[in-house]
């Protein structure tokens, strides 16, 4: 929204109604960012009766970094911190552990923490966390270490990446720091893993990020990329 547009006002009976029927997935995306959303004021009223405030207040201590937040998430993710499983059955094969959604919540805070930062031109914290998240749902889909658990069908599409935001993101930060060829050749390697249906819009976008170089090198390793028919 254009910020000279009037905010409109909101029904709090219908975004209440909405968030009501989230699943738990949901719901922690949403509680994620209320929380950094809110003013401190508002906290002690929020946790009431749940968290005892003792427990939150501040320590004095500087908050971690984005980077060091996301190197600590990624090392604990691939040490199965989240990993939860549970006994399936045709009842609760749709639902998803406690490990489960808190990876998926918290992987999705830390994703549009960093999709802020390439935006405000902090290119080397986007760079460096796109790549490691990004990493992590490379780890899911190849069912190499365990991550996170899904009683249906596994892989990464299930913790719902916006890709056609997050590739182009990615790629805009790997840009500058890249030579022609290792940049055509991590874009060719993402669109293959993740652009799916998405890849001709994404490929054209790619194209208007990349330096003329880096363009050429893309046309030569094009030849690569599987499309979808």
């Amino acid at each position: 929204m254009n910020r000279r547009e009037k905010m409109p006002r909101f029904d709090r009976a219908k975004v209440r109604a909405h968030a009501h029927n989230l699943d738990g997935t949901g719901l922690r995306v949403w509680l994620d960012r209320a929380i950094g959303l809110l003013p401190d004021e508002a906290f002690p009223e929020l946790i009431a009766n749940y968290v005892r405030l003792e427990d939150v207040v501040a320590d004095g201590r500087a908050e971690p970094g984005l980077l060091h937040s996301i190197r600590r998430f990624h090392h604990e993710s691939l040490a199965g911190r989240y990993y939860q499983d549970f006994m399936v059955s045709s009842r609760n094969f749709m639902e998803k552990s406690h490990g489960t959604e808190t990876f998926i919540a918290e992987h999705s805070r830390l994703l549009d923490a960093c999709m802020r930062a390439e935006r405000a031109g902090e290119i080397d914290t986007a760079r460096e966390g796109l790549g490691l998240l990004i990493d992590l749902m490379r780890q899911i889909d190849r069912c190499e270490v365990n991550i996170i658990f899904f009683a249906d069908e596994a892989g990464s599409w299930q913790v719902g990446v916006d890709w056609a935001e997050v590739l182009p993101a990615w790629f805009r930060s790997l840009s500058p720091a890249t030579g022609p060829y290792d940049w055509a050749e991590a874009v060719v390697e993402a669109l293959n893993d993740f652009a799916g249906y998405q890849m001709d819009p994404l490929l054209a976008a790619t194209r208007d990020i990349a330096t003329p170089e880096q363009r050429e090198a893309l046309a030569e390793y094009e030849g690569n990329l599987r499309r979808r028919r």
